[in-house]
């Protein structure tokens, strides 16, 4: 048996095989086929320069081989082995000529490398040599160290957030929208590898200072110069580095740490111990910034987060398992929170930072905040909710569940749970904030509810300083738990968020294609939904947005390309409609609502596209442009095309739009809108359509209710729009069937060459 396992064929075989589970599944990203193609050859190679090192070592590892080939006794393992291989040989080939939907590999530079100098400020830079200033005035421990990391952590939390998080993880609440995914400074390969002088170069000039090695030139990083003072980006830098821990890389520095008193300890280091003060140190460094030093909400961040952070001072929590008639939650509710985090909002999942004594520590503190904290759950009178029998999900619970939706829930819901309000109220929590019902069809945006039980509860309960009521009076529990079940399907109404794949697929069809937003043809088409950010990296920034997601399809034929963009928007922003009269913002100028399509002047045959945000000087754009009608100005629906080359200007309406047709239809609380155009056209700055070639698309949304215009407006970075080329079947199973020919043709000539050797050796014998 130890003979078998360790003969070299065998071993060889299991090496390779290890080799390409390894370059093919186990590394991230995924590795080019050209790529993987070129490390097997070259593993291959190395594997038979091993066992061919000796001849010994050699001779055992071709005697298998010799016998399978040539001997007389293995007449049916060779008929086995010809089969595998000309099968293995036709489906390689196969996997080869078929064309491919896989979307293109993205490589980039990490870390690319940054340039000698820098010019920002009015001031050069040698970035070799620069260090950070604030750290020889105010040092590690000082009063002064501790006042400008305070400041820096102000600075972070206004500006940076959105994109890299509450716990500067990369995990902000609009960081899914951007590929690449925004920075983890917690990960132990970014910053802490990184001088200070590389992250002011980062910072202070943003995607467009990235080099062209670095490519693709994706990042969403704002070019900070323009925006903040040179001071305030070292106090943002000094501020990462503090939080996290890490050390920025700096032989002066080691020197000077190695020669600092021993009590100077970073300004924001929380102790994992749970005394009160270790806890008050806990919530000054993980959530002061967005609920304030008191806890009533009102922290750096709070004017620019929506929804707006918790006012503990209140003792008014929105999600809770408590009874409808309890005013407050249970202490593991509020932990639950804590630990899991809510969706869709800046509030992370500290569950993975925080211990579960701190955990506890922080909601001691929170009911402390709210003059709540001596008295425990069963002096407060705090009750379970009564969560009855469950009823099973079944046509007939859901049936049920639609009936009663429709009278109790459609007013504020819609009527596919869009959550775009019917019942004519405007809707306000008890703050008077104006507030919208929760989007039933987008699962990724509920906050505490995952499930029907959730649903239940939510129904039960209601939650609290909001409109949305208690039912326990209104409905008995079997209704309620027909709601619950019939909830769970309006998930169904909704293409779920891509999950990695980025590539629309364009449907080829013959005759014309459908030109109306509600043509049945359209469902042919398979749908893929891209989440939106709100534009927080250049002109007049927004920071949140409504309309969250796009859910794309196309089609084509010999001549015309036609997209539909569906966008789910509660309000119908067409000013001087009646439906946009009796929603309006009495505080913002109404606009119509908008939407976009742009698109590189060329294919790139590269990995290097123009940036994402209006392209730039060396590679342009064009953007197909639709506008909702303006009743009160007497205009129709429009459309343009506009042409860009950059971030720092607005783009260009052409003075036609040429064949470009658009037209939008809204229903329910979801635009859908039709652009089309020619694959080809004699404008030189348009792009030319061609099919089984990858072509950079991205999409933006004005919410004309939320007074968005220009600059502010929600966008997506690249993804991929692949026109499918037609079926060649000559072509794959032809060059398939050869390559099988082939090894077909070399294995019988290795074998009738192996059996003449056995025969000539036979006949020296005799």
């Amino acid at each position: 048996m130890k003979r078998f396992l360790t003969h070299p064929l065998l071993l060889s075989v299991l090496a390779i095989a290890a080799l390409y589970v390894l370059f093919a599944y186990a590394i991230s990203p995924p590795m080019p086929r050209s790529l993987l193609i070129q490390f097997m050859a070259i593993c291959v190679v190395g594997v038979f320069l091993v066992v061919s090192f000796d001849d010994a070592t050699f001779q055992r590892f071709l005697n298998p081989l010799q016998l399978l080939l040539g001997s007389p006794g293995h007449k049916i393992p060779r008929a086995l082995a010809f089969v595998v291989i000309v099968a293995g040989a036709s489906a390689l080939t196969y996997t080869w000529a078929k064309p491919s939907n896989r979307a293109p590999i993205e490589l980039r530079t990490v870390h690319p490398a940054p340039p000698s100098s820098l010019r920002v400020f009015g001031n050069n830079y040698n970035l070799a040599t620069l260090q950070n200033p604030l750290r020889e005035t105010m040092p590690r421990g000082s009063d002064a160290y501790v006042e400008m990391i305070s400041e820096g952590g102000t600075l972070y939390y206004e500006n940076c957030i959105f994109c890299h998080g509450d716990n500067l993880d990369g995990q902000g609440h609009i960081g899914d929208a951007f590929n690449p995914r925004p920075a983890n400074f917690q990960d132990v390969g970014t910053i802490a590898q990184l001088q200070e002088s590389y992250l002011f170069w980062r910072i202070a000039t943003g995607a467009p200072g990235l080099p062209r090695e670095g490519a693709p030139w994706a990042s969403a990083m704002p070019v900070w110069h323009e925006i903040l003072e040179e001071e305030q980006i070292w106090k943002i830098v000094s501020f990462l580095y503090d939080y996290t821990g890490y050390e920025p890389r700096s032989w002066e520095l080691e020197a000077q740490d190695a020669a600092a008193p021993e009590s100077a300890e970073p300004a924001s280091e929380a102790s994992e111990t749970s005394d009160e003060d270790a806890i008050r140190q806990v919530y000054d460094m993980r959530c002061a910034q967005c609920h304030g030093e008191e806890g009533e909400g009102d922290g750096p961040a709070a004017e620019l987060l929506y929804p707006k952070p918790r006012d503990f001072s209140l003792g008014t929590f929105k999600y809770k398992t408590s009874a409808a008639d309890s005013e407050f939650p249970y202490d593991a509710d509020i932990a639950r929170t804590i630990r899991d985090g809510l969706p869709g909002t800046s509030m992370p999942a500290w569950g993975e930072v925080l211990s579960e004594a701190q955990i506890t520590g922080l909601v001691t503190l929170l009911r402390e905040f709210g003059d709540w904290a001596e008295e425990d759950e069963e002096e407060l009178g705090t009750l379970p909710m009564e969560m009855g029998t469950r009823v099973e999900s079944s046509a007939e619970s859901i049936a049920r569940g639609a009936a009663l939706f429709e009278k109790a829930c459609l007013q504020c819901h819609g009527a596919d749970g869009r959550g775009n309000v019917t019942s004519g109220k405007v809707l306000k929590d008890d703050w008077q904030d104006r507030i919208w019902p929760r989007n039933l069809t987008r699962p990724e945006t509920w906050r505490w509810t995952k499930d029907a039980e959730g649903i239940f509860q939510r129904i039960s309960g209601g939650i609290r300083g909001t409109p949305m009521p208690e039912h326990t009076t209104t409905m008995s529990e079997d209704q309620r738990w027909d709601i619950a079940n019939y909830a769970m399907t309006l998930r169904d109404n909704a293409t779920p968020l891509t999950t990695g794949d980025t590539v629309i697929r364009a449907l080829r069809v013959e005759g014309d294609l459908p030109d109306s937003p509600d043509d049945p043809a359209w469902d042919a088409a398979p749908p893929i939904t891209f989440p939106f950010a709100p534009n927080v990296i250049k002109g007049e920034r927004l920071y949140f947005s409504l309309n969250d997601t796009v859910t794309v399809r196309a089609m084509y034929n010999d001549g015309k390309l036609a997209l539909r963009v569906d966008i789910d928007d509660r309000t119908y922003s067409v000013p001087g409609a009646p439906e946009e009269v009796q929603y309006r913002d009495q505080e913002t100028d109404p606009a119509p609502d908008a939407a976009a399509v742009q698109f590189p002047i060329a294919i790139p045959t590269t990995s290097e596209r123009p940036w994402f945000r209006h392209g730039d000087p060396q590679h342009g754009v064009n953007m197909w442009y639709w506008r909702a009608p303006n009743e009160e100005a007497g205009e129709p629906e429009s459309n343009a095309l506009l042409d860009a080359s950059g971030p720092d200007g607005p783009p260009t309406p052409r003075a036609d739009s040429g064949d470009l047709v658009s037209s939008g239809s809204w229903e329910d609380g979801r635009w859908r809108i039709v652009f089309s155009r020619s694959l080809d056209t004699e404008d030189g700055r348009d792009l030319q359509f061609e099919t089984g070639r990858y072509i950079p698309v991205a999409f933006a949304n004005w919410d004309g209710w939320a007074g968005h215009q220009g600059s502010r407006h929600s966008m997506t970075s690249w993804y991929w729009l692949l026109l499918e080329e037609e079926e060649q079947p000559l072509k794959v199973y032809g060059v398939s069937g050869l390559g099988g020919a082939l090894a077909a043709l070399a294995f019988l000539f290795a074998a009738r060459r192996q059996r003449r050797a056995y025969e000539d050796a036979e006949s020296d014998a005799a």
